[in-house]
Formats: C-alpha cells, sequence, structure tokens
C-alpha cells in the first residue's frame, strides 16, 4: 500500500494543480448560494424592560447587523416572567430566521428547573446562536441604608426582619445569585419580583426595597452618581468599572464566583444557513472597535462563540444552576 502511494503522488500533485482552483471557485460559489439572506425585517425580543443590561446589548449590536444583513432588525422589548414571555414567543415563532431573541440564564436556563410542568417551553425549544457577552453583577444598597460592606448588610439584616431585596423576576440570574449570596450568609430576606431590571432599581433608589443583585452595566453609573450603594461584585476578580469595590471572595464568601451571560436564540430546528449567517454577523459587530468599545463601557466582555460552543456550554450552565437550586432551596413563589 505505501508503495502505491509513492507512485500517486505525483499523478496526485498534477491533478491538485489543475484541480485546486476549480475546487476554490466551487466553494465559494456553493457558499454562496447557501448563505442566508433576509428578505424582510428581524425582530429580535428581548425579555426585559428598556434600560436594563439585555436591552443595551440588544441596541448596540441591532445597527451593525442590520447594516450587515442589509434589512431592518427591530428591538422589541416582552418584558415580564422573568424573560420568560419573550422566550416562548421565540419558541412558538416560525423558523425563518425573522424572530430571534435575546437569552440570559433564567430563561434559557433556569426556568425549567424551578417549574418544569409550567414553564411553556423546554429548553430544546430553542437553537442557540452566539453568545453575546459576559459580566459580573454588583451587590447594590439603597442610598439610604446604614451599611458600609457586607458584613454591616449581614448585622443590617439579622436586625431588621422586614428588609426585602428585588429582582427583576423569580428564576432570573440575579434572583438565583442573590438566593446563594443570602443562603451562604446565613440571612433571609423576602423576594420582591420585578418585570424587569428598571422598576428595580427605580423601588431601590426610593427606599422602597433594600437590596438587588445588578448588572455592572446599568449599576455601575448609579453607584458612581451616589444614587446607590456599593457592596460586592459577584465575580472572581474586581471589575475595572468599579475598582473599589470589593469581591464577595473578598467580603468572606470564598470561592464565590457567579457573572452573568447573553446571547441569541432562535426557535428550534433554526435552519443552519440561517444559524451561521446571524452568527458570522454577530461575530462581527462584537468585533467592531466601537461596539467593543461600548462593551468595556459597559463591564462586559464579548465572547462571540460558535453554535456548538454555545450549546454545549448551556448544557453546563443547567447543571450548575441545577445545583445552585438545590442548595438554596429556592423555590417558585
Amino acid at each position: 500500500m505505501e508503495k502505491l502511494v509513492k507512485r500517486m503522488r505525483p499523478l496526485l500533485r498534477g491533478l491538485l494543480t489543475v484541480g485546486v482552483g476549480m475546487a476554490a471557485v466551487s466553494t465559494v460559489s456553493v457558499a454562496h448560494a447557501q448563505e442566508w439572506k433576509p428578505a424582510r425585517p428581524v425582530r429580535l425580543l428581548v425579555g426585559f424592560a428598556p434600560g436594563g443590561s439585555a436591552d443595551l446589548l440588544a441596541r448596540l449590536v441591532q445597527a451593525p447587523l442590520s447594516e450587515s444583513l442589509g434589512v431592518p432588525v427591530v428591538v422589541e422589548n416582552v418584558p415580564g416572567a422573568g424573560g420568560n414571555i419573550a422566550a416562548d414567543k421565540v419558541a412558538k415563532s416560525p423558523a425563518d430566521g425573522y424572530t430571534i431573541g435575546m437569552g440570559a440564564a433564567g430563561a434559557m436556563a433556569v426556568s425549567h428547573l424551578l417549574n418544569p410542568k409550567g414553564t411553556p417551553y423546554k429548553v430544546e425549544d430553542f437553537t442557540p446562536i452566539v453568545m453575546l457577552a459576559t459580566q459580573p453583577n454588583v451587590v447594590i444598597v439603597t442610598p439610604t441604608l446604614p451599611v458600609r460592606n457586607m458584613a454591616d448588610f449581614v448585622a443590617y439584616v439579622k436586625q431588621t426582619p422586614s428588609a426585602t431585596f428585588g429582582t427583576s423576576g423569580v428564576g432570573t440570574s440575579n434572583h438565583l445569585i442573590a438566593e446563594t449570596m443570602l443562603h451562604r450568609l446565613g440571612i433571609d430576606m423576602a423576594h420582591a419580583p420585578y418585570k424587569g431590571a428598571t422598576p428595580v432599581i427605580t423601588d431601590l433608589m426610593g427606599g422602597h426595597i433594600a437590596m438587588t443583585v445588578d448588572n455592572i452595566t446599568t449599576a455601575a453609573s448609579l453607584v458612581q452618581a451616589g444614587k446607590v450603594k456599593a457592596l460586592a461584585v459577584t465575580s472572581s476578580t474586581r471589575s475595572a468599572l468599579l475598582p473599589g469595590v470589593p469581591t464577595l471572595a473578598e467580603s468572606g464568601l470564598k470561592g464565590f464566583d457567579m457573572p452573568t451571560w447573553q446571547g441569541i436564540f432562535g426557535p428550534r430546528d433554526l435552519p443552519k444557513p440561517v444559524v451561521e449567517r446571524f452568527n458570522k454577523e454577530l461575530v462581527k459587530a462584537l468585533a467592531r472597535p466601537e461596539v467593543k468599545k461600548k462593551l468595556a463601557e459597559f463591564g462586559s466582555e464579548p465572547v462571540g462563540d460558535a453554535p456548538e460552543h454555545f450549546a454545549s456550554f448551556l448544557v453546563q450552565d443547567r447543571k450548575m444552576w441545577a445545583g445552585v437550586i438545590k442548595s438554596a432551596n429556592v423555590t417558585l413563589e
């Protein structure tokens, strides 16, 4: 067999010399013929109110995606149920590429764990397209709260049974991060779920709730303006946006590391050419200098992974959240 291969090499080289150009042309033409080109506007559903981190990220990629696809990409805010309402709309949309959604851990990795029979969709009802970015979260409190750090906060909660924390919905990542933190601190607080991050912040600044865990994208400017107090970040390292704020690990919760993420999903069975086109254009959008600059201002790290990698990540992420729910004994309210 080895002798045969040696004898065939000169012939193969000749054939390759003639055929490489034809193969390249053929590959380009096939790829060009298979590339999906939308013929009408694309809806990008966001499961939270305007002004939150998911909304800001969606609007950041909206313009470059519209430009590269050649059709308008319209951001639609569909708040409620921790992002589940928007996720359900995506799941029940035709798998034609004209409806996609911004998803995070709550709707995409947690909801079915908390309420497998009540969630109107299954995790299998989506096609992962790309993870856009990750960000730290920040433990923030109302500005009048008489605390300076996590130790003060624990003492305050123990002395104030009526203290309440708010989140953008039951089962959202900020809800579970808060529950995990409280569990590890050995304290209890009543939970007030809202329909998005913006109303949570409004009530926090007004003193109607004591604490929330918010994405650093929206929290940093409020902290810097003195409208809320930051006690700790939930990532393993400090954030450049709030360098003076310690991590929860530094505050006594050894090993605590729970950032958040956002990604783009389509309905189940979204055709491969559609997935590949969205992925390609969104990865290109994340690489734009102006987008990278804005993401840094948001305290976000761009990701831009392949659909297959994103799908694998989701499997592991759901396992992680299942452990969180069990250890913190989180239930639907």
